[in-house]
């Protein structure tokens, strides 16, 4: 562990007690660009949440349950001792003494982490020292560059909403708000906005950047001007373009007094620090392209189905593949994966994969986000459980599935446990709900029918998903655990619906299908599915089923005939024919 007996060299020299080093870069994103992964150079955890809490002698990773296992075989014991992260901020605020110096980055830590742990600080008489250069990017010899893709415009036949509409009702938002300014750091947000995507994060279509919208007039973009020489012309009229570097001075030339906008959980700390700095009033109000962007268009609706259907086809000549073709003792984890990949790309409207596929066989199926590596690799065996999580960017909608299927026999306790997720996928995707109502409320459905076994999975039911954006979006989600930014259930907006159950060390089992949300004519509102391939009848234990749920496993299953079957072989369509016919 050479990268942390570095920086403990370096906290010993300035005297810092605990050093914290959160999984994110500086516009707080959940999928990073390689330089970002600062975590990872420390600690070798390669997951997508997470925080360490590094010391001059023991130091802790932080992650959820969704990691914890993969955190045990990534990690060195010998240094770091592995917690919930749920427990993060009740851990620091018992382990941190009087007079002790917390050292953090301000741009990797939101407005309200850091008000929490100001809190902490001064409950503890201790001390925040802030780092005005991280010390990870002083000794990380070969960090990567910034990314340097170049910008290209998202077709309004895509998304639906010119630039000109988008930022009227953003600026009508900020005048009801008194805002002079809103600080715009978020990169969905501001690619949906400015109706342009890139590729410098991996499998999300976004671009290094940040945006000050004014209560009137043009927005301020700021970005390596390298990346926009392709669209720079055709946004003039509503876009001034600044170098990224200025815009430290840019906030210094707004008047004194003047009202700043920013967003508590998706604006960094940084910001803040330098709006105070020059006697600017902060005012925090929600991303105002959230909702907006959340809550799709008649043409991202009909994207998004769209997608669906191609990436459903794909997936169904995939399980055709896996059912019928592969010979277990030459197939493995990888050489899965990318047969899949290959059949996905020659879709239509194909930009990249919208994560890392997850290609799971046996015990690595029991990780909820194992990511296979050559190491990790695993060769399939008859009989086992294989699970397959994967995802595509289309130009016309974000795509996420997830199948569980057995390649030969499976036993009881496996059929038990998949029919259980099977109804608890049923019972969410059929809830009609009321106005009003958060995704949270909801999440018991998913989990009742393996609570009656005493059974559960640690991580949450649903996320959103954005339209040719990232693949997790906020606000809606569906979980168990309540966060502060959680958002309302609203009319467009799409998300998935995945329960699942994983043994330790023996099996996975997940079904996800994305689903989005409709208002009924009572102004009640209803989900309807929108992802198409069969789900793995070998795998069902019928008699678990009442009659509503046999009624919509035929259903569905009739229409994912009827969809996806005219686009297949005749083998595949014979196939298919039998797999989805009633129970």
């Amino acid at each position: 562990m050479k990268n942390l007996i570095l920086i403990k060299k370096w906290m010993k020299i300035n005297k810092i007690n605990f050093l914290l080093v959160n999984r994110t870069d500086e516009f707080l994103n959940e999928y990073i660009a390689s330089y970002a992964e600062r975590l990872k150079w420390i600690s070798n955890f390669s997951g997508s949440a997470g925080r360490a809490i590094i010391t001059q002698n023991k130091s802790y990773l932080f992650v959820d349950g969704r990691y914890t296992l993969q955190a045990k075989k990534e990690v060195n014991k010998k240094y770091f001792e592995i917690l919930s992260l749920e427990n993060f901020w009740l851990w620091l605020q018992k382990k941190i003494k009087k007079d002790f110096i917390l050292s953090i980055d301000p741009k990797l830590l939101n407005n309200y982490e850091f008000e929490k742990l100001k809190k902490i600080i001064s409950i503890r008489k201790a001390k925040i020292s802030f780092l005005e250069k991280n010390p990870i990017d002083m000794f990380w010899l070969n960090q990567p560059s910034y990314p340097k893709s170049k910008a290209f415009l998202h077709d309004e036949k895509f998304s639906g909403k010119s630039l000109e509409k988008k930022l009227n009702i953003i600026q009508m938002n900020l005048k009801k708000n008194s805002i002079d300014f809103y600080i715009l750091s978020s990169l969905d947000s501001i690619a949906w906005l400015l109706n342009i995507r890139g590729d410098d994060i991996p499998y999300t279509p976004l671009l290094l950047s940040y945006a000050i919208i004014p209560k009137k007039g043009k927005i301020d973009f700021f970005v390596d001007h390298k990346k926009i020489v392709n669209i720079k012309k055709k946004l003039l009229k509503k876009v001034n373009f600044n170098k990224i570097d200025n815009l430290d001075s840019y906030i210094n030339k707004i008047n004194k007094n003047s009202i700043i906008g920013m967003d508590k959980f998706k604006t960094n700390y940084q910001f803040n620090r330098i709006c105070k700095k020059n006697k600017l009033k902060i005012l925090y109000l929600l991303d105002p392209c959230t909702y907006p962007k959340a809550e799709k268009n008649k043409t991202e609706i009909i994207g998004a189905k769209n997608a669906n259907i191609r990436d459903g086809i794909t997936i169904t000549k995939f399980l055709y593949w896996l059912k019928n073709k592969v010979d277990s003792s030459k197939m493995d984890e990888i050489s899965a994966a990318n047969f899949l990949y290959n059949l996905r790309k020659k879709n239509k409207y194909f930009f990249s994969s919208s994560f890392d596929t997850i290609s799971a066989i046996g015990k690595n199926s029991a990780l909820p986000h194992y990511r296979v590596n050559i190491n990790s690799n695993l060769k399939f065996k008859k009989n086992e459980i294989y699970l397959f999580d994967s995802g595509g960017q289309y130009y016309d909608g974000t795509t996420d599935i997830t199948r569980t299927v057995i390649l030969g026999r499976p036993n009881n306790e496996q059929k038990n446990r998949f029919t259980r997720v099977l109804r608890g996928h049923i019972a969410l995707c059929s809830a009609e709900f009321g106005p009003n109502i958060k995704g949270s409320s909801l999440d018991y459905l998913a989990r009742k029918s393996l609570l009656e076994i005493g059974c559960d999975y640690e991580h949450g039911t649903g996320h959103g998903i954005g339209s040719f954006l990232s693949v997790h979006e906020g606000p809606q989600k569906i979980s168990k655990f309540t966060v502060p930014s959680e958002g309302y259930l609203k009319e467009g907006m799409i998300l998935s619906n995945e329960p699942g159950f994983y043994k330790k060390n023996k099996y996975g089992i997940r079904i996800e299908n994305l689903i989005y949300i409709k208002k009924k004519t009572n102004n009640n509102f209803y989900f309807e599915t929108i992802s198409f391939a069969p789900i793995d009848v070998d795998l069902i234990e019928i008699k678990l089923l009442n009659e509503k749920e046999k009624k919509w496993i035929n259903n569905y299953h009739q229409k994912v005939y009827n969809i996806v079957g005219k686009h297949l072989n005749n083998l595949e369509l014979r196939w298919l024919e039998k797999v989805t016919k009633p129970l």
